[in-house]
């Protein structure tokens, strides 16, 4: 069912990085001067043409990479800085102040009285009584203040800067002599390759790089496209040529280019590096695809697919996306899953109706009460099969046999088929979810902003966070959110002790549950129900509630 990494398809995002250590072990030593591969953008896979011989990519799924075998040009120099604004001109002087206004005439002086009666002889006239004061004089008018002073000149405009001096021309590639070509980056929306020689990079301390969790057993896709499995066994589903349990990793027989795996619920597949698809297990509905419902411990070639770019397997039946973005899906089809109209099981490839623009597909685990998703290159989801829970996102309880749009949902970056529900990240790094436990249309998970990464199992999801941690949220019976407790929630909870995780997988056969995260260093971590030993770490104990490591891989 699950095969996830830690890239997103069709996320925005400025830059994708495609590889940090990628050797393009396939270009040749010759005299070669233009290198071109094509880059697919659902799974990061690359593959080299020969332009000579006229080969092209698949423009609907592949972007067409090129680039001189002599040496990349340098970059252009940076442009000259802008020179500095000329100083401001100085202020104008202050005009002078008004003059003050002249000071009021004094009052004019009382008239003097007259003069007294002349007094009998002898005695003296009494003093006239002093004249009253004037009245004060009116004030002098204000003066008028002086006109304000004429504006001081602008200074002159300030030089121009000089130019920068050009950028040194890049120094030239050393061809491909060296063992260590990277593919360092790829830019979008112009997809801009950026190649170059560099010191080959320490070898990575183990070699997990892809992780797929079934429903009793899990798979890891090693360096060198090896892939090894542990866990439950009794149909093959482990690929070693046995039907014998294993609680440690063990090597699936003749698997040696695979670039995809995906662990279902009795069967596993591998996606190959020429495009065709290897399964093995249980094939009680033909969900090998090799045109017989025979088991088989050992992987046999799926009939009729050689352009696959995506792999997904489900309870009882498989599906495949194809480079010409329509896909293609066998096994078991009682609810519609297989998303071609009708309810009759196929043990050979039958083509979904209706989608030729996938960008990603998802198969939904519980043997065969399952339905299938499909992300679109738009954005948009559609969804098939069965619908009792709402899983299809359609606002009814109903299955289809043909594919339905996910209602409300058109800027979906990846999605995940649980058993009963169904999860999808959104452009905005958010998550909605819709089906058992949620409602029969999308419904946000709250307290995630930054998921880079999702997948769904039967009563409990996980979501890869964009600092490298993990919460879970759901049913806890076996300790399957890894938070330490068995006690469940509807809310999101950090995994204990994950803090560079790069890609994660959940699994589930009605209960039987179990949880994983490739961590940035190759290695695996795995927490939950550990009866089959599908934890990987050498042991049966039933279960475990914080992480453990993955031994043997």
């Amino acid at each position: 069912m699950r095969s996830f990494t830690s890239a997103l398809v069709g996320a925005a995002v400025a830059t994708i990085v495609v590889s940090g250590s990628f050797a393009i072990a396939a270009i040749p030593d010759s005299t070669t001067k233009v290198i071109t591969v094509c880059y697919t953008k659902t799974s990061g896979t690359l593959r080299l043409i020969d332009k000579q011989a006229k080969a092209t990519c698949n423009t609907k799924t592949e972007i067409e990479l090129s680039w001189n075998q002599q040496g990349v040009k340098g970059d252009q120099g940076p442009q000259g800085l802008i020179g500095a604004t000329g100083p401001a001109g100085a202020n104008g002087q202050n005009g002078f102040n008004g003059l003050n206004g002249l000071n009021g005439l004094n009052g004019l002086n009382g008239a003097i009285g007259p003069v007294g009666a002349a007094g009998r002889d002898g005695i003296n006239g009494i003093d006239g009584a002093p004249g009253a004061v004037g009245a004060k004089g009116d004030p002098g008018t204000p003066g008028v203040n002086g006109a304000d002073g004429a504006p001081g000149q602008q200074g002159p405009a300030g030089v121009d800067g000089i130019n920068g001096a050009p950028g040194r021309d890049g120094i030239d590639g050393a061809g491909l002599s060296c063992a260590n070509q990277l593919i360092i980056k790829q830019s979008l929306p112009a997809f801009t390759l950026i190649a170059g020689c560099e010191p080959p990079p320490p070898p990575p301390p183990a070699p997990s790089t892809t992780l797929s969790v079934g429903d009793l057993h899990s798979c890891a896709l090693l360096t060198g496209g090896t892939i090894k499995c542990w866990g439950n066994n009794p149909y093959g589903a482990l690929g070693d040529g046995t039907t014998t349990n294993s609680n440690v990793p063990v090597s699936v027989i003749g698997i040696a280019n695979a670039v995809a795996v995906s662990a279902g619920y009795f069967h596993s597949c591998a996606l190959m590096g020429n495009g065709t698809i290897q399964c093995w297990g249980l094939n009680s509905s033909g969900q090998l695809g090799n045109g017989n419902a025979n088991n088989s411990a050992t992987p046999v070639t799926v009939t009729g697919i050689t352009n696959a770019t995506a792999i997904s397997t489900g309870g009882m039946h498989t599906c495949a996306l194809l480079a010409d973005e329509t896909i293609r899906c066998w096994g078991y089809n009682g609810f519609g899953q297989l998303g071609n109209g009708t309810n009759t099981s196929s043990n050979v490839p039958v083509t979904v109706t209706g989608i030729t623009n996938a960008a990603a597909v998802s198969s939904g685990e519980a043997g065969g009460d399952s339905h299938t998703c499909a992300l679109l290159i738009s954005g948009g989801v559609k969804c098939w099969g069965h619908g009792s829970y709402g899983q299809l996102g359609t606002g009814g309880n109903y299955g289809t046999s043909l594919p339905v749009d996910v209602v409300g949902i058109s800027n979906a970056i990846a999605i995940s088929a649980g058993i009963f529900h169904s999860c999808a990240i959104l452009s905005d790094a958010t998550v909605k979810c819709w089906g058992f436990g949620y409602a029969s249309t999308p419904t946000a998970v709250l307290g995630i902003t930054n998921a880079t990464a999702i997948s769904t199992a039967y009563q409990h999801s996980c979501a890869l966070l964009a600092d490298g941690t993990v919460v879970c949220w759901g049913y806890n019976n076996y300790g399957q959110l890894g938070d330490g407790t068995n006690n469940s929630s509807n809310s999101p909870v950090t995994v204990v002790g994950i803090t560079n995780a790069v890609g994660i997988s959940v699994g589930d056969a009605f209960g039987w549950v179990h949880s994983c995260a490739l961590l940035s260093d190759g290695t695996i971590k795995c927490w939950g129900n550990n009866s089959y030993g599908q934890l990987g770490n050498g042991s049966n104990v039933t279960s475990s509630n914080t992480p453990v490591g993955v031994v043997n891989l």
